[in-house]
């Protein structure tokens, strides 16, 4: 299948000759750094105060063409794991299992508002994960299955993608638990893990609550009036996906497929479980779908053959979304290598303490926001900022976890559309959608979700 990114990419370029041209324009500049113990190991993390000049470093064409290939050498990991678990979803959907289930599921439940249900349902748990384990790049596994799903159930490809992608994030942001970004900030200003558990907990159910409703008030107009749908190409494209497979669900919801699909909800829980207790990540997370791939395959009865033609195919299907992943860590080199992230940063913290006290925390939130864009690693900007939010909020008499808030908030809600997120740009390819699509819809409601947080923000009780 071919997917339409092209005017991605072209973005990605333009911002690439940005940020190149910003390091001939900004003065070069540096923080030192120290290593700090945080739960998840040694950290370097900035020195408050230590920020210097430095010989600038301006980046001309030939950095830029450079650049791309050495993001596929910074993003290796989550580029080898989308072609993997493109190749396992390969195998997958050749057992034709899936599409089984997703008939069965839209002959039941039909165009009745039971089907509606179905939405609070997933997003609540894919927040949850979330907030719990940090749930990011595992949302490309769901995409793949959560888009039919939707499109079966009269829906359409934005609430395929807003299921998974929205409520992950929305979690990621309001984490209570998450050791990538809330245990590191945490760590590093040395505050209790339990200290504001209760509010967050209070914050992720509210903006949880009212991202669900968003889609649902989505999915219910599309229902309702098909033609309200922004992408209405790309809904016919994947209802031509589910219906292609006549044969595999000529018979109906079989007993091989329940097989299938028990192998695969058995790697779902092997993932949560892995994440949340023994730390899996990308590598041993790649090798859990290969296997996936090899049982769903063999209790399928497909041959040898069939899985590795499959698994191809599969690959083949999200090679534009590990092309993204690649221009978008290029991006970040070239910030890097410019030597204007720090420099960046001094500015914005410098600003921050010329403001009036109610506005601190507010400014603190779009800091990250904006430090985000350039940082889109949550662990990364975690190291990156809270040491100097946290001096600076005891300077200004702001509590240290109003600064771990806004952290979170300002580095979760912007994942949903920078494209500089390897997250976002991979959800958009596998999805087929243009990326100027997704940034009208999602940036729309992100004004709202951005309003909520900063009423919760207004209102943090410490």
């Amino acid at each position: 299948m071919q997917l339409r990114a092209p005017n991605v990419f072209v973005l990605i370029v333009i911002i690439l000759a940005a940020v190149a041209g910003l390091s001939w324009v900004l003065p070069g500049g540096r923080f030192e750094r120290a290593s700090v113990q945080t739960e998840l190991g040694k950290r370097e993390v900035v020195v408050a105060g230590s920020y210097k000049e430095v010989t600038a470093v301006r980046q001309g064409p030939w950095d830029v063409l450079k650049a791309p290939i050495r993001g596929f050498e910074a993003g290796a990991e989550v580029i080898g794991f989308i072609l993997l678990v493109g190749g396992a979803f390969g195998v997958l959907n050749r057992t034709g299992a899936i599409m089984a289930f997703l008939t069965w599921l839209a002959e039941r439940v039909g165009r009745s508002h039971a089907r509606f249900a179905v939405i609070p349902i997933l997003m609540f748990t894919f927040s949850l994960g979330g907030a719990l384990f940090g749930m990011s790049e595992e949302t490309l596994v769901f995409v793949l299955v959560t888009i039919p799903l939707a499109v079966a159930l009269g829906f359409d490809t934005m609430t395929g993608i807003a299921i998974p992608f929205v409520g992950s994030q929305v979690g990621f942001a309001a984490a209570f638990v998450n050791p990538f970004t809330l245990g590191i900030a945490k760590g590093i200003a040395e505050q209790p893990f339990d200290a504001g558990k209760d509010y967050r907990i209070l914050c992720w159910f509210i903006l949880t609550t009212f991202c669900t409703g968003l889609v649902l008030a989505h999915a219910y107009r599309v229902a309702r009036e098909p033609s309200a749908s922004p992408t209405p190409r790309l809904d016919e494209t994947w209802r031509q996906k589910v219906s292609e497979h006549p044969v595999d669900v000529a018979g109906g919801f079989s007993r091989r497929h329940l097989l299938v699909l028990l192998a695969f909800a058995g790697s779902m829980v092997m993932l949560s479980v892995g994440a949340l207790r023994w730390d899996w990540y990308i590598v041993e997370l790649s090798g859990l779908f290969l296997g996936m791939a090899l049982a769903c395959g063999l209790v399928s009865g497909l041959s040898g053959r069939e899985m590795a033609e499959a698994f191809v195919d599969g690959a083949k299907d999200l090679a534009a979304a590990a092309l993204l992943v690649a221009f978008s860590r290029a991006i970040l080199i070239l910030a890097e290598d410019g030597q204007i992230i720090d420099t960046l940063l001094h500015g914005l913290a410098s600003v921050l303490g010329t403001l009036e006290p109610w506005l601190i925390a507010q400014a603190m939130f779009f800091v990250h926001t904006f430090i985000n864009f350039f940082v889109p690693s949550g662990s990364g900007q975690a190291a990156l900022t809270m040491p100097l939010m946290v001096p600076l909020a005891d300077l200004l008499h702001i509590h240290r976890e109003t600064a771990i808030l806004t952290f979170q908030f300002g580095d979760g809600f912007t994942n949903l559309i920078i494209p500089t997120s390897p997250v976002v740009m991979g959800v958009v390819a596998v999805a087929r959608m243009d990326y100027g699509q997704w940034f009208t819809w999602m940036g729309k409601r992100l004004l709202l979700i951005y309003l909520l947080a900063m009423l919760l923000v207004a209102f943090i009780p410490y």
